[in-house]
């Protein structure tokens, strides 16, 4: 009989297996013989950090676990059991195979469960295979080849979370998927430690690796991938798909998982030529900053600032500020800031990070949340948003994918005096005054929240603390409205949108949580190819 303990505290300074059977023995009230860690995380808000853990106990025989369940409130609970990858299939008849539009984390999973259950599906990726993309896209950081709109930091295989701080976490700790994700990430080469930590991180590196594995699983069970194949029209008849064009070709299709990720920009437009229903939805739009690391280190630290099991530090940060919401968002503890383009003319910021993070470097997304009124309710205003701000970047970077940048004191007071600024931004920066590219709600949501993040991390205002614009590819502008029961679209059967690019996740778990009821709601309704 197990019981699960929450919120046990260990000091840094202990031994750390014997001091976590102290607690759990201590919570308990009886000896504890043996236990399973759980969760084990760093509170860094006290002056002394520690570890907080969660932990599986089995009780003695005789033990009343009700009564501690009781007694113990929140502080306890019972584990839930984790559902297989794996479900009874329907009786639905399938025309054609089942596609995968996109290979993110979304595409990439529901391709996998589909393949778990038999329905050997074909997965379609209009950018480059993992390990060729790695490489295209150092080249193009070293600016020794020009830009690839289809395949590049946002487009190819791993989707725009491969090249991010590879972050397994969400706040949808409920799904009980979530731990079948983080198992299949171990067995595809993630490390082990992913499935104890609280914050998870794999980074680009080993990521790139791990998206390989599961291609190779899912090519085994039956599936097929094609790289370099761009979905570019969907045929529609009586309300229900009927085909796909890939690459000009027509594949004859009656089920398509739309997972395209939320740069696809040119699909958007395709769909809604072709009626599929579409509305805009609130998303996020920022800066990115850069600080040493020891800056972070110092401050969320303290005198354990070198320790090795804690360092490089996070932070996590959301304020509100005269009437303004300021939030840090992918956060990456020794990482890079980079380019994340697919458009010619345009610059987008965003934050990577490889498994040592190691760069000495710390760099998050500042943003703030935009209405559809606040940017139009038409269904691709979001994205006249986005671009609009996303070309001032690039010219005011120099029309090289450079990116314009400016120290956050500078920003702050309103200076205009260029100087050198070091950081991790390999196309090169330039000096410029950010308040006159960005709108203005997150100008003022900037001016407001920025100094309440200098009282939480103390230090956050430094010359050092680089901002970089713009950052507007934090979630996607758009929604392509489900039934909440099928996961089909409202108003093309056979099309089940999934993933960031559908409007629906926010990070690679949340992601791949989305991909994997999409092609389970698919199980239960069509019965198994023959």
């Amino acid at each position: 009989m197990i019981i699960r303990l929450y919120n046990l505290n260990v000091s840094l300074e202990d031994d750390f297996n014997r001091a976590l059977k102290r607690e759990a023995s201590k919570r308990l009230g009886m000896d504890v013989s043996t236990l399973r860690l759980v969760k084990r995380g760093v509170d860094a808000r006290e002056r002394t950090p520690r570890f907080n853990c969660t932990v599986d106990v089995e009780l003695p025989e005789g033990a009343d676990r009700e009564r501690l369940l009781r007694d113990l409130g929140s502080n306890a609970g019972v584990p839930a059991e984790t559902p297989p990858l794996t479900a009874a299939s329907g009786d639905g008849e399938l025309s054609g195979r089942v596609v995968v539009v996109g290979s993110g984390p979304a595409g990439g999973f529901a391709a996998y469960v589909l393949a778990l259950n038999g329905y050997k599906p074909l997965l379609i990726e209009r950018g480059k295979p993992a390990l060729e993309r790695l490489r295209q896209i150092g080249r193009w950081n070293a600016g020794v080849v020009e830009l690839d709109p289809e395949s590049n930091a946002l487009f190819g295989e791993g989707g725009a979370g491969s090249f991010s701080d590879g972050k397994l976490y969400t706040s949808n700790k409920r799904d009980p998927f979530v731990l079948r994700i983080l198992e299949t990430f171990v067995d595809c080469g993630a490390p082990p430690k992913i499935l104890t930590d609280a914050s998870p991180h794999v980074g680009t590196d080993i990521l790139t690796r791990v998206v390989v594995a599961l291609r190779e699983k899912i090519v085994a069970l039956g599936g097929e991938f094609r790289f370099g194949a761009k979905f570019s029209d969907v045929h529609i008849e009586d309300g229900r798909v009927v085909g796909i064009d890939v690459n000009g070709e027509r594949i004859d299709t009656s089920t398509v998982i739309l997972a395209p990720g939320h740069s696809a920009r040119d699909t958007y437009d395709m769909l809604l030529t072709r009626g599929v229903a579409m509305e805009p939805k609130p998303f996020q739009l920022g800066v990115r900053i850069e600080h040493p690391q020891e800056v972070i280190d110092r401050a969320q630290l303290g005198r354990y600032w070198r320790d090795e099991r804690l360092a490089p530090a996070s932070y996590d940060i959301a304020c509100h500020a005269a009437g303004f919401d300021l939030y840090s968002f992918c956060m990456c503890p020794g990482g890079i800031t980079m380019a994340a383009v697919n458009e010619p003319g345009h610059l987008n910021t965003n934050g990577m990070s490889f498994s040592p993070r190691a760069s000495g470097y710390a760099n998050s997304a500042l943003v703030t949340t935009f209405q559809p009124a606040e940017f139009g309710l038409k269904p691709l205003d979001g994205v006249a948003f986005q671009r609009r701000y996303e070309a001032l970047a690039f010219k005011a970077g120099g029309g090289d994918y450079s990116t314009p940048a400016q120290p956050v004191t500078h920003y702050l007071r309103g200076l205009d005096s260029p100087r050198n600024m070091r950081g991790t931004y390999a196309r090169g920066r330039n000096y410029a005054a950010l308040g006159e590219l960005l709108p203005e709600k997150l100008n003022q949501a900037l001016r407001a929240g920025l100094p309440e993040f200098d009282k939480r991390i103390r230090g956050f205002l430094t010359d050092s603390g680089i901002l970089h614009a713009i950052e507007a590819r934090a979630s996607s502008p758009v929604r392509i409205p489900r039934n909440p029961q099928t996961r089909e679209s409202n108003n093309v059967a056979g099309l089940y949108p999934a993933g960031e690019g559908a409007g629906y996740a926010g990070g690679i778990i949340s992601a791949a949580l989305d991909g994997i009821h999409s092609a389970l709601a698919i199980v239960a309704t069509f019965a198994r190819p023959v």
